[in-house]
Protein backbone atom coordinates (compact mmCIF):
# COMPACT_ATOMS: atom_id res chain seq x y z
CA UNK A 1 0.00 0.00 0.00
CA UNK A 2 2.76 2.55 0.83
CA UNK A 3 4.35 1.65 -2.63
CA UNK A 4 1.11 2.54 -4.32
CA UNK A 5 0.57 5.71 -2.51
CA UNK A 6 3.77 7.13 -3.57
CA UNK A 7 3.34 6.19 -7.03
CA UNK A 8 0.38 7.97 -7.26
CA UNK A 9 1.91 11.29 -5.24
CA UNK A 10 4.80 11.20 -7.91
CA UNK A 11 2.33 10.40 -11.03
CA UNK A 12 0.35 13.66 -9.18
CA UNK A 13 3.46 15.67 -8.56
CA UNK A 14 4.39 14.80 -12.55
CA UNK A 15 1.34 15.98 -13.84
CA UNK A 16 1.05 19.27 -12.14
CA UNK A 17 4.70 19.86 -13.03
CA UNK A 18 4.18 19.10 -16.70
CA UNK A 19 1.37 21.84 -16.90
CA UNK A 20 3.89 25.06 -16.16
CA UNK A 21 6.06 26.19 -18.07
CA UNK A 22 9.90 27.61 -18.97
CA UNK A 23 11.65 30.32 -20.93
CA UNK A 24 13.58 28.42 -22.49
CA UNK A 25 14.92 29.85 -25.91
CA UNK A 26 16.26 33.39 -27.31
CA UNK A 27 16.75 34.57 -30.92
CA UNK A 28 18.44 37.11 -31.29
CA UNK A 29 19.62 38.89 -35.07
CA UNK A 30 17.05 36.37 -36.60
CA UNK A 31 18.34 33.60 -35.36
CA UNK A 32 16.37 31.22 -32.95
CA UNK A 33 19.56 29.31 -30.94
CA UNK A 34 19.57 26.41 -29.30
CA UNK A 35 17.17 25.57 -25.66
CA UNK A 36 19.57 27.38 -23.46
CA UNK A 37 22.43 27.99 -25.13
CA UNK A 38 22.05 30.98 -24.36
CA UNK A 39 19.84 31.10 -21.08
CA UNK A 40 20.52 30.10 -17.96
CA UNK A 41 19.32 26.28 -17.38
CA UNK A 42 17.13 25.71 -14.03
CA UNK A 43 17.16 22.86 -12.19
CA UNK A 44 13.37 22.68 -11.29
CA UNK A 45 11.70 21.32 -14.56
CA UNK A 46 9.22 24.39 -15.24
CA UNK A 47 8.11 24.77 -11.74
CA UNK A 48 7.53 28.40 -10.27
CA UNK A 49 9.37 30.54 -8.02
CA UNK A 50 6.62 31.53 -4.83
CA UNK A 51 9.03 32.78 -2.32
CA UNK A 52 9.86 36.96 -2.30
CA UNK A 53 12.85 36.64 -0.48
CA UNK A 54 14.98 33.91 -2.18
CA UNK A 55 17.66 34.96 -5.07
CA UNK A 56 15.78 32.08 -6.80
CA UNK A 57 13.87 35.39 -8.06
CA UNK A 58 16.96 36.70 -10.26
CA UNK A 59 17.25 33.74 -12.67
CA UNK A 60 14.85 30.59 -11.50
CA UNK A 61 16.18 27.95 -9.18
CA UNK A 62 19.49 26.48 -9.46
CA UNK A 63 20.04 28.93 -12.34
CA UNK A 64 23.72 30.03 -12.99
CA UNK A 65 26.39 31.02 -15.65
CA UNK A 66 27.73 27.96 -15.43
CA UNK A 67 28.14 26.47 -18.94
CA UNK A 68 25.53 28.71 -20.64
CA UNK A 69 27.36 31.26 -23.47
CA UNK A 70 26.95 35.16 -23.95
CA UNK A 71 25.79 36.53 -27.00
CA UNK A 72 26.33 39.71 -28.80
CA UNK A 73 23.82 41.89 -29.47
CA UNK A 74 23.66 45.46 -30.90
CA UNK A 75 21.96 48.16 -29.01
CA UNK A 76 19.03 48.71 -30.19
CA UNK A 77 18.56 45.47 -31.61
CA UNK A 78 15.04 43.21 -30.98
CA UNK A 79 15.30 39.86 -29.32
CA UNK A 80 12.70 36.96 -28.39
CA UNK A 81 12.36 34.69 -25.67
CA UNK A 82 10.48 31.45 -26.45
CA UNK A 83 9.00 29.11 -23.99
CA UNK A 84 8.47 25.26 -24.14
CA UNK A 85 4.62 26.06 -23.89
CA UNK A 86 2.67 29.28 -24.10
CA UNK A 87 1.94 31.35 -21.48
CA UNK A 88 -1.76 30.26 -20.08
CA UNK A 89 -1.64 31.80 -16.59
CA UNK A 90 -3.40 35.06 -16.34
CA UNK A 91 -0.85 37.61 -15.31
CA UNK A 92 1.55 40.29 -16.50
CA UNK A 93 4.83 39.19 -18.33
CA UNK A 94 8.02 41.97 -17.79
CA UNK A 95 11.59 41.68 -19.06
CA UNK A 96 14.23 43.55 -16.95
CA UNK A 97 18.03 44.00 -17.44
CA UNK A 98 21.14 44.27 -15.02
CA UNK A 99 24.65 45.28 -15.85
CA UNK A 100 27.14 43.10 -14.96
CA UNK A 101 30.22 44.18 -13.24
CA UNK A 102 32.30 41.76 -15.45
CA UNK A 103 31.34 38.85 -17.60
CA UNK A 104 27.56 37.99 -17.68
CA UNK A 105 28.85 34.53 -16.93
CA UNK A 106 29.83 35.62 -13.67
CA UNK A 107 27.89 37.83 -12.76
CA UNK A 108 24.88 36.59 -9.54
CA UNK A 109 22.31 39.07 -10.37
CA UNK A 110 23.09 41.29 -6.90
CA UNK A 111 23.48 44.46 -8.55
CA UNK A 112 20.37 46.47 -9.56
CA UNK A 113 17.55 45.79 -11.98
CA UNK A 114 15.62 48.20 -14.62
CA UNK A 115 13.05 47.52 -16.36
CA UNK A 116 12.56 47.69 -20.07
CA UNK A 117 9.30 46.14 -21.06
CA UNK A 118 5.86 45.37 -19.60
CA UNK A 119 2.83 43.22 -20.99
CA UNK A 120 -0.35 44.14 -18.75
CA UNK A 121 -4.04 43.45 -19.10
CA UNK A 122 -5.92 45.34 -21.38
CA UNK A 123 -9.24 46.79 -19.60
CA UNK A 124 -11.97 48.42 -21.37
CA UNK A 125 -15.50 48.02 -22.44
CA UNK A 126 -16.04 45.38 -19.70
CA UNK A 127 -13.86 42.86 -20.05
CA UNK A 128 -9.80 42.49 -19.56
CA UNK A 129 -7.55 40.82 -21.88
CA UNK A 130 -3.61 40.30 -21.11
CA UNK A 131 -0.93 39.13 -23.66
CA UNK A 132 -0.33 35.38 -23.32
CA UNK A 133 1.92 33.79 -25.88
CA UNK A 134 4.20 31.19 -27.18
CA UNK A 135 6.95 34.05 -27.15
CA UNK A 136 7.94 37.89 -26.14
CA UNK A 137 9.57 40.07 -28.38
CA UNK A 138 11.43 43.60 -26.59
CA UNK A 139 13.96 45.64 -27.87
CA UNK A 140 17.82 46.44 -26.26
CA UNK A 141 17.59 50.04 -25.36
CA UNK A 142 19.36 52.00 -27.54
CA UNK A 143 21.30 54.17 -24.75
CA UNK A 144 22.13 51.54 -22.43
CA UNK A 145 26.16 51.28 -22.00
CA UNK A 146 28.12 48.64 -23.88
CA UNK A 147 28.89 45.55 -21.90
CA UNK A 148 27.34 42.38 -20.58
CA UNK A 149 24.05 42.11 -18.99
CA UNK A 150 21.28 39.89 -17.82
CA UNK A 151 18.13 39.99 -19.65
CA UNK A 152 15.86 38.89 -17.29
CA UNK A 153 11.92 37.62 -17.96
CA UNK A 154 9.17 36.47 -15.88
CA UNK A 155 5.49 35.88 -15.96
CA UNK A 156 3.78 36.61 -12.88
CA UNK A 157 0.47 33.76 -12.44
CA UNK A 158 -2.04 35.59 -10.73
CA UNK A 159 -4.77 32.76 -11.32
CA UNK A 160 -4.73 31.69 -7.40
CA UNK A 161 -5.96 34.75 -5.78
CA UNK A 162 -3.74 35.95 -3.09
CA UNK A 163 -4.02 35.45 0.23
CA UNK A 164 -5.76 31.83 -0.45
CA UNK A 165 -3.33 31.23 -3.20
CA UNK A 166 0.13 32.61 -3.79
CA UNK A 167 1.20 34.31 -7.31
CA UNK A 168 3.62 32.36 -9.66
CA UNK A 169 7.02 33.58 -10.79
CA UNK A 170 8.04 31.84 -13.41
CA UNK A 171 11.43 33.56 -15.13
CA UNK A 172 14.50 32.73 -16.97
CA UNK A 173 17.85 34.84 -17.46
CA UNK A 174 19.67 35.19 -20.86
CA UNK A 175 23.13 36.47 -20.79
CA UNK A 176 23.86 39.60 -23.35
CA UNK A 177 27.09 41.08 -24.71
CA UNK A 178 25.67 44.63 -25.72
CA UNK A 179 27.73 46.60 -28.52
CA UNK A 180 27.52 50.19 -29.81
CA UNK A 181 25.50 51.36 -26.62
CA UNK A 182 25.27 54.66 -25.40
CA UNK A 183 25.71 56.65 -22.32
CA UNK A 184 22.41 56.39 -20.85
CA UNK A 185 21.57 55.81 -16.80
CA UNK A 186 18.95 53.38 -16.95
CA UNK A 187 16.66 53.29 -14.17
CA UNK A 188 15.34 52.72 -11.72
CA UNK A 189 16.96 50.39 -10.42
CA UNK A 190 15.84 47.74 -7.93
CA UNK A 191 17.18 44.47 -5.89
CA UNK A 192 15.51 41.08 -6.56
CA UNK A 193 14.75 40.03 -4.17
CA UNK A 194 13.20 42.88 -2.61
CA UNK A 195 11.51 44.28 -5.60
CA UNK A 196 8.06 42.46 -5.02
CA UNK A 197 5.92 42.82 -1.91
CA UNK A 198 3.20 41.34 -0.27
CA UNK A 199 1.84 44.50 -0.19
CA UNK A 200 1.87 45.29 -4.43
CA UNK A 201 -1.57 45.71 -5.10
CA UNK A 202 -0.49 43.62 -8.72
CA UNK A 203 0.72 40.74 -6.20
CA UNK A 204 -2.76 40.97 -4.20
CA UNK A 205 -5.21 41.31 -7.28
CA UNK A 206 -7.70 39.04 -7.21
CA UNK A 207 -8.48 38.98 -11.04
CA UNK A 208 -11.91 37.26 -10.36
CA UNK A 209 -13.32 40.18 -8.28
CA UNK A 210 -13.71 43.23 -8.83
CA UNK A 211 -10.96 43.84 -11.43
CA UNK A 212 -11.26 47.16 -12.53
CA UNK A 213 -7.26 47.84 -12.90
CA UNK A 214 -3.90 47.17 -12.73
CA UNK A 215 -0.70 47.91 -11.36
CA UNK A 216 2.59 45.92 -12.81
CA UNK A 217 4.43 44.57 -10.50
CA UNK A 218 8.40 46.35 -9.68
CA UNK A 219 9.90 49.96 -11.07
CA UNK A 220 8.67 51.98 -14.07
CA UNK A 221 9.65 51.09 -17.45
CA UNK A 222 12.90 52.84 -18.55
CA UNK A 223 13.11 54.88 -21.67
CA UNK A 224 16.37 56.45 -23.58
CA UNK A 225 13.76 59.34 -23.72
CA UNK A 226 13.32 59.73 -20.42
CA UNK A 227 11.91 56.50 -19.05
CA UNK A 228 7.93 56.69 -18.43
CA UNK A 229 5.42 54.78 -15.81
CA UNK A 230 3.93 50.98 -16.83
CA UNK A 231 0.89 50.72 -19.11
CA UNK A 232 -1.35 49.80 -16.76
CA UNK A 233 -4.95 50.50 -17.90
CA UNK A 234 -7.17 51.86 -15.59
CA UNK A 235 -11.10 51.05 -16.61
CA UNK A 236 -14.72 50.43 -14.88
CA UNK A 237 -14.57 47.14 -15.94
CA UNK A 238 -15.10 43.99 -13.91
CA UNK A 239 -14.29 41.55 -15.75
CA UNK A 240 -11.05 39.43 -16.80
CA UNK A 241 -9.84 36.79 -19.20
CA UNK A 242 -8.34 33.83 -19.71
CA UNK A 243 -6.94 32.03 -23.55
CA UNK A 244 -7.25 29.09 -25.32
CA UNK A 245 -5.01 30.21 -27.68
CA UNK A 246 -1.57 31.05 -27.79
CA UNK A 247 -2.26 34.61 -28.48
CA UNK A 248 -5.06 37.16 -26.34
CA UNK A 249 -7.25 35.88 -24.27
CA UNK A 250 -11.30 36.05 -25.09
CA UNK A 251 -12.69 37.76 -22.55
CA UNK A 252 -15.15 36.44 -19.23
CA UNK A 253 -17.26 38.26 -17.21
CA UNK A 254 -17.44 37.92 -13.33
CA UNK A 255 -20.72 38.20 -11.80
CA UNK A 256 -22.71 35.40 -9.60
CA UNK A 257 -20.64 32.54 -9.43
CA UNK A 258 -21.92 29.55 -11.67
CA UNK A 259 -19.37 26.64 -12.25
CA UNK A 260 -19.98 26.46 -16.09
CA UNK A 261 -22.46 28.07 -18.55
CA UNK A 262 -23.68 27.57 -21.79
CA UNK A 263 -20.94 26.45 -23.83
CA UNK A 264 -20.24 26.68 -27.86
CA UNK A 265 -21.30 23.54 -29.85
CA UNK A 266 -18.92 21.37 -31.01
CA UNK A 267 -15.57 22.89 -29.63
CA UNK A 268 -12.93 21.56 -27.76
CA UNK A 269 -10.11 22.80 -25.60
CA UNK A 270 -6.21 22.47 -26.00
CA UNK A 271 -3.85 20.51 -23.44
CA UNK A 272 -3.07 23.18 -20.84
CA UNK A 273 -6.03 25.35 -21.95
CA UNK A 274 -9.12 26.41 -19.30
CA UNK A 275 -12.01 24.00 -19.40
CA UNK A 276 -14.01 25.48 -16.59
CA UNK A 277 -14.59 27.80 -13.13
CA UNK A 278 -16.57 30.26 -11.48
CA UNK A 279 -17.86 31.97 -14.70
CA UNK A 280 -16.29 29.92 -17.25
CA UNK A 281 -18.40 30.77 -20.61
CA UNK A 282 -15.81 29.14 -23.16
CA UNK A 283 -15.94 25.48 -24.07
CA UNK A 284 -15.61 22.18 -21.48
CA UNK A 285 -14.66 19.77 -23.50
CA UNK A 286 -10.95 18.66 -23.84
CA UNK A 287 -8.84 17.28 -26.57
CA UNK A 288 -8.50 13.70 -27.20
CA UNK A 289 -5.54 12.71 -24.58
CA UNK A 290 -6.91 15.59 -21.66
CA UNK A 291 -8.89 15.49 -19.19
CA UNK A 292 -10.78 18.20 -17.20
CA UNK A 293 -9.24 18.88 -13.92
CA UNK A 294 -10.16 21.15 -11.26
CA UNK A 295 -7.60 23.36 -9.88
CA UNK A 296 -9.93 25.84 -7.94
CA UNK A 297 -13.43 26.93 -8.02
CA UNK A 298 -11.91 29.61 -10.11
CA UNK A 299 -9.87 27.66 -12.30
CA UNK A 300 -10.15 24.29 -14.26
CA UNK A 301 -7.44 23.10 -16.71
CA UNK A 302 -7.43 20.07 -19.67
CA UNK A 303 -4.15 17.93 -18.25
Amino acid sequence: MKGLLSVAALSLAVSEVSGHYIFQQLTTGGTQHPVFKYIRKNSNYNSPVTDLSSNDLRCNVGASGAGTETVTVQAGDSFTFTLDTPVYHQGPVSIYMSKAPGKASDYDGSGGWFKIKDWGPTISGGSASWTLSGSYTAQIPTCIPSGDYLIRIQNIGIHNPWPAGIPQFYLSCAQVTVVNGGNGNPGPTVSIPGAFKETDPGYTANIYSNFNSYTVPGPAVFSCNGGGPNPNPTTSSTTTARPTTTLVTSTRTSSAPTTTSSTPSGCTVAKWGQCGGMNWTGCTTCAAGSTCTVSNQHYSQCL
